[in-house]
């Protein structure tokens, strides 16, 4: 499935189901930023990503999840990195907002597994050198308002 798919498919769902927001997992390492193998960190960006994550922040209807294995040092620093570069993330490695969904609580338990829509992740495939592009490109060019 394309990433624009994803995202639309998405959009349809929570429309359908009356949800007020969309909850985006979001990689750090090899997703957002150049992978950086050396003591110290680069923050260098793939292209388009500082430009969707800003995006996505200034939606109401979506939901930031940094998603990363890394220590709470680095965290710290990434989420001061992306604050100066405009980009919020509501949560970190936890949903705390789903432990059920509404539709059916006696079928979903997340108090183990959280709950996300999408997730941008390359070990699930994201490919940051042409995803972020899309992603862009499905707000830009599929009726931005349509999916509001």
């Amino acid at each position: 499935m394309s990433i624009k798919k994803a995202f639309e498919d998405a959009f349809v769902r929570a429309k359908a189901k009356g949800w007020d927001s969309m909850y985006v997992l979001v990689d750090i390492h090899g997703t957002v930023f150049k992978p950086s193998y050396h003591n110290e960190e680069k923050y260098e960006f793939y292209d388009y990503a500082k430009t969707v994550l800003q995006m996505l922040t200034d939606r109401q209807n979506i939901k930031l999840i940094m998603w990363t294995s890394s220590t709470q040092e680095m965290i710290d620093d990434f989420l001061n990195v992306f604050e100066k570069n405009g980009i919020h993330f509501d949560f970190v490695n936890e949903n705390p907002e789903i432990h059920a969904l509404p539709t059916d609580p006696k079928s979903s338990d997340f108090s183990n597994k959280f709950y996300f829509n999408i997730g941008l992740d390359d070990k699930f495939g994201f490919d940051p050198t042409s995803d972020w592009k899309e992603i862009l490109e499905f707000f830009y060019y599929k009726s931005i308002h349509e999916y509001n």
